[in-house]
């Protein structure tokens, strides 16, 4: 493609044109960016921080999920070639492998909770064309 995704320590990932035009600037970790990564499609980007999380975006800066679990920070990140699948590696030693065949899919949102199913569904963008009957899946769900 002809967009570049840089990640720096100032806790943003930026995407820029080849020509060093900067597009836009996606704000959400709370420390330094070690890694980014393009999904195949061009559709996502994943990047990895020292605050132990890795972060899955849209590239229109909108934040899809966020991976938690390690106990150390996240040193780098990238996609299978077919975009089902996030590797991540970490400085705790481990490597995680999260399918994301269902990322977009309701019942993954519901078994993730209501917290985070309220946050995706009061999300304009999620593509989902919900209406007022759809509101009241989970009862904390406003």
């Amino acid at each position: 493609g002809k967009t570049i995704a840089s990640g720096s320590g100032d806790k943003t990932v930026k995407l820029w044109r080849t020509d060093g035009t900067l597009l836009k600037t996606i704000d959400g970790h709370e420390d330094a960016i070690w890694g980014v990564a393009f999904s195949p499609d061009g559709k996502m980007i994943a990047s990895a921080s020292s605050d132990n999380t890795v972060k899955l975006w849209r590239t229109d800066g909108i934040l899809i999920t966020t991976f938690t679990g390690h106990k150390a920070k996240m040193n780098d990140i990238v996609f299978s070639l077919d975009g089902k699948t996030l590797a991540y590696a970490s400085e705790d030693k481990t490597v995680k492998l999260w399918s994301l065949n269902n990322i977009n899919n309701l019942d993954y949102w519901l078994r993730l909770g209501c917290k985070r199913l309220r946050v995706y569904l009061q999300n304009p963008n999620n593509g989902m064309n919900l209406n007022n009957s759809n509101r009241y899946l989970c009862d904390d769900v406003k």
